[in-house]
């Protein structure tokens, strides 16, 4: 098993460079997030913060992603489908809401109509 980065004095551009050019052989791009940490042994903090920045690029490396930043899901996007999802329809929610609340508004404060989701 190989390990990268175990050097006290290693830089971090000097990990990257050794981990890209691990990567980079044709056998190794299609290697998970879990699976880079446990070979490389890279500190997964490391890892996702070099997907966040780009520099580990989804397009070339198609099982590598991310911690969602809202449920910490592994994710090749800021946030997990079921998150971006879930803010949606609540945003939708949100302005059912305030177009009722401003309906009854206009009519006085007084609810002329029954509010249905």
């Amino acid at each position: 098993m190989q390990r990268f980065g175990r050097k006290i004095d290693a830089r971090e551009e000097d990990v990257f460079s050794e981990l890209l050019h691990f990567l980079l052989r044709k056998n190794n791009r299609m290697l998970s997030h879990d699976e880079i940490v446990e070979i490389t042994g890279v500190s997964p903090d490391l890892l996702n913060k070099w997907v966040k920045l780009g520099k580990l690029k989804s397009t070339i490396f198609p099982n590598l992603g991310a911690p969602c930043e809202r449920c910490g899901r592994i994710t090749q996007e800021k946030l997990c489908v079921s998150c971006s999802a879930s803010i949606v329809t609540t945003l939708k929610q949100e302005e059912k809401n305030l177009a009722w609340f401003n309906q009854i508004q206009r009519k006085g404060g007084k609810a002329i109509y029954h509010y249905k989701e």
